[in-house]
């Protein structure tokens, strides 16, 4: 800010330089205007000349303070060229009023410039007005109306122009910023949108391995119990592997699936796994969607395998419906080193396909991902592929 301000009084002190060079060398060269008959013989028509210059430099000394305080600048630099009109006249001093007067219509307030303005009109209209009722033609007094409207209109006209590109431009800058926060708003939103997505396919993740988890350790209580109520030891052998082996499963279950768990607790429902691939594609038939299934569908998969596909396959069903309704889907799972997961469907021509950055493609990548697999999704041949690839053993 300080440096603004030095260099805008920089700027004034060269105008007033140059106005000032301007009157000196308009004075020597003969230009400025003579005092009138009354005045004729005495000291200032000896000295004319040099009033002149006294004046400019008074007038441009005073343009100095024309942005800290521009009414007051205006006055002063007005009565000094009322002056100097008395005494004959000179171009620099009409300079030096035109600044002030385009500088205080430039920066006071609506107020100020109305009274500005009312009284340019009072005086472009009253000085021909007193010029008719002393005698003078009607020619003259058109004339120097004419004269004081190039003179005094000039100046309010040009403030008020640069005034209002100078709010038309802040208007456009005010719009571009709300603009900008819109569009940083909107990319929040849709990464809250996605966060939240990622976290309830985390929560049902988390609601899956509890399932899990506690049917194993139910299955392991429930032998445990059973050898503690025999009176026949010879089982302790047999139940304890059944109960190393559940143990076991539920922390290769566990560890599988642990790395994604997040949030809070929430209700319990019944793990999904690929054996419930034939009521989901039933449901999605009766729905309208025409459903075909390639293969046997692999069984006796990691049961965090299992559930992936399962939710990957539903999903992909679900995306399809939004985005391409009424196009036949086709539904391979196999089962070799990996568990490939392969959804297509034709995209119509007004079909848009679903963008990369939508919740559902989120939340199936989140499920690949987290076995340690991979899933990619996108156009291809006129179709929409989803292929993922999923370990059969927990990484």
């Amino acid at each position: 800010m300080g440096q603004v301000l030095r260099d805008r009084l920089e700027d004034e002190r060269v105008v007033a330089g140059v106005i000032l060079l301007l009157g000196v060398a308009l004075a020597m060269l003969g230009l400025a205007g003579r005092p009138p008959r009354a005045l004729a013989g005495t000291v200032v028509e000896q000295y004319a000349v040099w009033w002149h210059l006294l004046i400019l430099v008074l007038a441009v000394a005073a343009l100095l303070g024309k942005r800290r305080h521009p009414v007051r600048t205006l006055v002063v630099v007005a009565v000094l060229a009322a002056v100097d009109g008395y005494l004959g006249g000179g171009i620099a001093i009409f300079v030096v009023l035109f600044d002030a007067l385009y500088t205080a219509a430039l920066v006071t307030r609506p107020v100020v410039r109305r009274r500005i303005t009312w009284t340019v009109v009072a005086v472009s209209v009253g000085g021909p007005v007193a010029t008719m009722v002393a005698g003078a033609e009607l020619r003259d007094a058109v004339v120097l109306f004419l004269q004081a409207v190039a003179l005094y209109g000039t100046p309010l006209w040009w403030a008020s122009d640069v005034r209002q590109r100078t709010e038309l431009a802040e208007l456009e800058r005010e719009r571009a910023d709300l603009a900008h926060a819109v569009a940083a708003d909107a990319v929040r939103i849709a990464d809250l949108d996605r966060e939240s997505a990622v976290r309830e396919e985390r929560a049902r993740m988390a609601r899956d391995l509890h399932d899990v988890i506690a049917g194993h350790l139910s299955a392991v209580a429930i032998h445990t119990e059973a050898t503690l109520a025999s009176p026949d030891t010879s089982r302790d052998r047999d139940t304890l592997r059944i109960v190393r082996a559940g143990a076991l499963e539920a922390l290769a279950e566990m560890r599988s699936m642990i790395l994604v768990l997040r949030g809070r607790p929430d209700p319990v429902t019944a793990p999904a796994g690929l054996a419930r691939l034939d009521a989901l594609v039933t449901a999605a038939r009766s729905a309208g969607q025409e459903v075909v299934v390639l293969g046997a569908t692999p069984a006796h998969l990691p049961t965090a395998t299992d559930q992936a596909a399962f939710r990957i396959v539903q999903e992909s069903l679900t995306n399809a419906a939004r985005h391409a309704p009424g196009s036949p889907v086709e539904v391979a799972v196999s089962a070799q080193d990996l568990v490939e997961v392969v959804v297509t469907n034709r995209l119509g021509a007004d079909a848009a396909p679903p963008q990369s950055t939508a919740t559902g493609l989120l939340t199936m990548r989140e499920r690949a991902e987290a076995l340690g697999g991979t899933l990619v999704a996108g156009p291809s041949g006129g179709q929409w592929v989803v292929r993922a690839s999923l370990p059969r053993v927990a990484s």
